[in-house]
């Protein structure tokens, strides 16, 4: 299945990022237009990584497909428009956390997008959030380093935390931040 026509209908709204890739141009052609579209020289695994005027927002390892796709496809809009869709007290906590968040994906995990979409939205609302999400079918190696047993595995600050509806998670993380 080709998602070529949806990233056609999401570049109309993605625009004034920087994107850095490497081995993901495909899913940036569309988007040249309206963003700045940097290919990374030299590295023989796909990466990108997400900014706004100098403000790096994520890194991606691997390139986001299937269930992974739509998450990534929003978070471009929600940066490129500066919109977040949290509760009150989920942007609270959000604004609560700081330093390294990873999250580990597959493609195909049917839990992963919802992590996701609330670790991409931590990151707009909080610079002190440094979000990289990485893709375990490309980047085995952190199957053994983190210990990923399935997908959605989560790392605040080099602490695993279990997958949970929203709320929970953001007041596990903030009560970790403290």
């Amino acid at each position: 299945m080709s998602y070529d026509p949806i990233i056609k209908q999401y570049s109309n709204v993605i625009k004034g990022l920087k994107i850095e890739e490497c081995l993901a141009d495909e899913l940036f052609e569309e988007m040249k237009v309206n963003n700045e579209i940097v290919k990374i020289e030299g590295c023989n695994r796909p990466v990108i990584k997400v900014e706004k005027e100098g403000r790096r927002f994520f890194t991606y390892y691997g390139v986001p497909e299937i269930n992974e796709l739509w998450p990534f496809l929003n978070a471009l809009v929600r940066i490129s428009s500066n919109t977040v869709h949290l509760q009150a007290d989920e942007m609270e906590l959000a604004k609560k956390l700081k330093g390294n968040l990873k999250l580990f994906v597959t493609a195909t995990c049917t839990h992963c997008p919802a992590v996701a979409e609330l670790f991409y939205q931590i990151s707009i609302v909080n610079e002190s959030v440094n979000l990289e999400i990485y893709d375990v079918d490309v980047y085995e190696e952190y199957i053994d380093k983190y210990h990923v047993l399935s997908t959605p595995k989560i790392v605040y600050n080099e602490k695993e935390f279990p997958s949970f509806p929203p709320l929970i998670l953001l007041k596990m993380l903030a009560k970790s931040t403290q």
